[in-house]
């Protein structure tokens, strides 16, 4: 059993062990917690320098920043957010996006769609989105947002906005730059290729217009060329062409010649308060403000032409404008120069052309009129021997001492039937002689339209009962009257039945038919024959010009190919006209005699379109007038006064103007009618002459003429005239007037 002594060493032992245990472990906690405190310090001072960090790298950034949970809390911003919106610290101090919302939208272009946008990306949460934003005051906003999430929770969005205006204008700029020089190099392009005046022009103006940033732009220039005076054309750009006239630009004046005078260049900031400008505007043209002008000029110096440039905003145009514009001048002037040059050369290559088809066309037709000589001398010995053959041989016949009164007979009617055909052909070459020299004369009188047409068809009824051909004429129950010489209009219905009959196989038909109407008179002579071949349609009436036969007209074969050209001269010369065609019912020709009536009474009664009573004289107030008509064409003056002869009036003719004056002094006639175009002195001044002799009453003074245009009208109503007849007159029209109270 230990001793006590030993006990007690052993507790204070081990009292000594614990208490020194106690002190280390107490040094140690005391360690540890200065340690913690330290670490502590030291976390605190790197978070409040990170936070720090933070705020100052918010600070720093260009772009405005905010920062809101998903309920629109703001839980952070920067002040270049604040500076970029132009926010007060009080609203910032309320912490709340919505707040924030009615203040920036007020300074965007679209207010709604901001705002719509805004709680869109609220709604839904996008985890990013990108938008522009075009303020009012022109600046441009890039605004993007992004999602912030913590442990898979979301904890907010930060809102970047960022101003790229200077980024867009610079954009922008070097987009003008690169479009200026493709302009440039375009226009370079078209100015060396192209040698179209008018599309040089109009590339020229279309380029500048662009490059200068004019709102409208003309190219004046001259057509002629170089030194030439010609009127001033001009290509728009900008707007329309016929709104032009009313966009405000200089046109004339002082500001417009002083350009096209070679004026270097004329710039105005603002063109509303030049002096020179003043004086040329026009009442309600659109306001021009922004004025530019530079002269184009050809290679040897000349002006030809200016381009004038003009915007509705003061001070558009700068000195690079100005740079532009000149050198696309510059460039303009040569082009133009050498398209001038180019369709001077291509002119005078079309016309040598021209002259060297002339000169082949009129030797081709050198070739055929003298081939058509040949022909017709041919083809005239042909026909004059055919007769002279049988000639021959009765007069051997009379020698012979031939005492059978058959033989007689038979020989004396060949002789007459040859001798007739000879003469027929010899009449037939002076009448063309006639009418080639101006020397065929008609003796004109007023006949029934029948006469002339029966004597053709009794001329012609030998030819078609020798060709057994069914022949009928269809005539309108009144008689219809022409003024015309019944011999040369016979005359001209033979050849037409002749050349029918001619044409027209054994057996066929021949119809005339002849239908007319307050104009005039058409007559129609229809076959079965075998047509107008159709290379010859335009040609049928040309000089020795025929058909050709077939083996069903062998008797078409000869004859000397003026017949219808004798039948068209007649009928032209009767005021009428005649056309060719092919029937569209059959074969055979149809030809087409159309002549002015004489008689317009006659013809009302066969069907024609009456006379309105507005111009018809009263029933029983016809009185004889004295009537002077003049007119240098004897033939018209004396048809017309055998016409108003007719109706029962006096009348007298005269064939010049001078004439008409001696006339009308002498008779004092109550109406004139004056021809135009006279020869020693006109209508016009004969009228204005007659008017001076102051007659009363005043005689009513009619011009009758070929000229019918209202300008016609209108000198004739200056010189005095009453009336303006256009020839042919109507008949109806002339008799209501004669027999009118005037």
């Amino acid at each position: 059993m230990p001793a006590p002594d030993d006990d007690d060493r052993q507790l204070r032992s081990v009292a000594l062990q614990n208490a020194q245990t106690i002190v280390r472990a107490r040094q140690q906690a005391e360690g540890v917690q200065v340690a913690a405190r330290d670490g502590l310090e030291q976390k605190t001072a790197e978070l409040a320098l990170s936070l720090s960090m933070v705020r100052a790298t918010l600070e720093a950034s260009r772009d405005g920043i905010l920062v809101s949970d998903d309920n629109a809390h703001i839980t952070g911003f920067n002040q270049q957010y604040v500076r970029m919106w132009g926010l007060s610290d009080e609203l910032m101090a309320f912490r709340d996006h919505e707040r924030l919302l009615p203040e920036v939208s007020r300074q965007v272009e679209d207010t709604r769609h901001f705002l719509d946008r805004v709680h869109e990306i609220y709604r839904h949460s996008p985890a990013e989105s990108f938008d522009l934003l075009q303020l009012r005051d022109g600046r441009i906003y890039e605004r993007t947002s992004k999602i912030q999430v913590v442990e898979g929770q979301h904890v907010g969005r930060v809102w970047v906005f960022r101003d790229i205006t200077e980024q867009r204008r610079t954009e922008d700029a070097l987009r003008k730059k690169a479009r200026v020089l493709e302009l440039l190099n375009k226009t370079g392009t078209i100015l060396t290729a192209k040698l179209d005046v008018r599309m040089l022009a109009q590339a020229v103006i279309d380029a500048a217009t662009e490059i200068s940033g004019a709102k409208v732009g003309v190219f004046f220039y001259n057509t002629a060329a170089p030194g030439g005076n010609s009127p001033f054309l001009r290509t728009v750009s900008g707007i329309a062409a016929e709104d032009f006239d009313s966009c405000g630009l200089p046109q004339a004046g002082a500001l417009f010649d002083l350009t096209l005078s070679g004026a270097p260049m004329v710039h105005l900031d603002d063109l509303s308060k030049d002096a020179r400008y003043e004086a040329t505007a026009r009442p309600g043209s659109v306001a021009i403000r922004s004025y530019l002008a530079v002269p184009v000029a050809s290679g040897s110096a000349d002006v030809i032409g200016g381009l004038f440039f003009g915007h509705p905003n003061a001070g558009v145009f700068d000195e690079r404008a100005e740079r532009l514009v000149t050198g696309i001048a510059a460039q303009a002037g040569v082009s133009i120069d050498n398209a001038r040059l180019y369709e001077v050369a291509r002119q005078a290559a079309q016309e040598r052309e021209k002259l060297l088809d002339n000169e082949r066309a009129a030797r081709s037709e050198a070739e055929q009129m003298s081939r058509m000589k040949d022909e017709f001398l041919a083809m005239l010995a042909h026909e004059l021997r055919n007769p002279l053959a049988p000639l021959r041989a009765s007069a051997e016949i009379l020698r012979l001492g031939a005492d059978d009164p058959a033989v007689l007979e038979r020989t004396r009617a060949i002789m007459e039937r040859q001798i007739a055909h000879m003469t027929r052909l010899v009449d037939d070459l002076l009448d063309v002689s006639r009418i080639s020299r101006g020397k065929l004369e008609l003796r004109l009188e007023q006949i029934p339209l029948d006469d002339a047409i029966r004597s053709a068809a009794e001329t012609s009824r030998p030819a078609i009962a020798e060709r057994q051909h069914a022949f009928s004429i269809t005539m309108p129950e009144q008689p219809i009257k022409v003024t015309a010489d019944p011999v040369r209009l016979s005359q001209a219905f033979t050849n037409l039945l002749n050349n029918a009959a001619k044409y027209t196989p054994e057996g066929g038909s021949v119809e005339l038919r002849v239908s007319a109407n307050a104009q005039g008179v058409t007559v129609s002579i229809e076959d079965n024959g075998i047509g107008v071949p159709e290379h010859l349609s335009t040609r049928i009436f040309d000089m020795f010009v025929q058909g050709e036969p077939s083996p069903a007209t062998p008797q078409a074969q000869g004859g000397l190919g003026i017949g219808l050209t004798l039948v068209r001269k007649i009928v032209e010369m009767h005021g009428g006209s005649i056309r060719a065609e092919s029937r569209s019912d059959g074969p055979g020709s149809r030809f087409i005699v159309w002549l002015p009536v004489a008689d317009a009474a006659a013809v009302a009664g066969a069907g024609a379109v009456e006379v309105p009573a507005s111009v018809q004289p009263a029933a029983g107030a016809f009185e004889p007038r004295r009537i002077l008509v003049t007119d240098d064409n004897v033939d018209a003056a004396v048809t017309l006064a055998s016409l108003l002869g007719m109706l029962g009036h006096e009348v007298r003719t005269a064939h010049d103007g001078a004439e008409a004056i001696e006339a009308a002094a002498a008779f004092r006639p109550d109406i004139i009618f004056l021809d135009i175009g006279m020869p020693r002195m006109d209508g016009y001044e004969a009228c204005r002459r007659i008017r001076a002799l102051g007659q009363v009453p005043a005689p009513v003074v009619v011009a009758l003429t070929g000229w019918g245009q209202a300008d016609d009208k209108r000198k004739a109503q200056e010189a005095g005239f009453d009336h303006h007849f256009t020839k042919p007159v109507d008949p109806a029209r002339l008799e209501a007037l004669v027999g009118s109270n005037f």
